[in-house]
């Protein structure tokens, strides 16, 4: 069920948004557009901009510090060469590989109780990740994630239809069965990761160059 929750759009500071992630302070976002990774202050404006090896896709922070999915600049038809990783980052310790994505494939992650988890879209899962970067449990999905969050133990998620369109943003309850899941927004615009400032959620609108915040 559709519950129209209310929409507010802001301009990004970069092109392509994609990337979202709170840590208690500062909202961080990753840009599609050149793979860079920048920190934002309240009004969304960039605060600090920081180059990683590899584009940055998804974001999340572990409470610590943060881990992202990198992958590598090609061109699109080259899909054996796209092969993702997860990293680490912190502002005074910079880019650190982790582990590869399972099957190299992954685009955004969300982090709790020490577990972090991993969605694909293509393969319409999510993942939860030992600390080896193993799979420990697999979710099969409906629809395409695109982006998540994890707030009192429940996923909320963005996702598209098998066209990569008819945007929403959803939620299942972490162990719960996929067929649990329930619409609370339907999109006008293709969505891309979520964010939640505990207080209100956020999207990218990558195409659009804007974020859109939920309440």
């Amino acid at each position: 069920m559709d519950l129209a929750m209310s929409l507010t759009r802001y301009p990004s500071p970069v092109q392509g948004p994609q990337g979202l992630a709170w840590d208690g302070d500062s909202m961080w976002l990753t840009s599609a557009a050149n793979g860079h990774l920048y920190a934002l202050d309240p009004k969304l404006s960039i605060r600090d901009e920081y180059v990683p090896p590899h584009e940055a896709l998804g974001i999340t922070h572990t409470g610590s510090d943060f881990r992202l999915v990198l992958a590598p600049t090609i061109e699109e038809p080259d899909l054996e060469r796209d092969l993702r990783y997860v990293y680490s980052f912190a502002p005074d310790a910079g880019f650190a590989a982790c582990f590869p994505c399972p099957d190299f494939s992954g685009s955004f992650l969300a982090y709790a109780d020490g577990t972090l988890y991993l969605s694909q879209a293509w393969d319409k899962k999510l993942i939860a990740l030992d600390e080896a970067g193993v799979s420990v449990r697999e979710v099969q999905l409906e629809r395409r994630p695109v982006g998540m969050t994890i707030v009192d133990r429940t996923f909320y998620l963005a996702t598209v239809n098998e066209d990569w369109e008819d945007g929403r943003l959803q939620r299942l309850v972490i162990g719960a069965s996929a067929a649990s899941v329930e619409t609370l927004q339907s999109f006008s615009f293709k969505p891309r990761s979520v964010a939640y400032d505990g207080e209100r959620f956020w999207i990218a609108d990558r195409n659009n160059h804007s974020i859109v915040s939920l309440q």
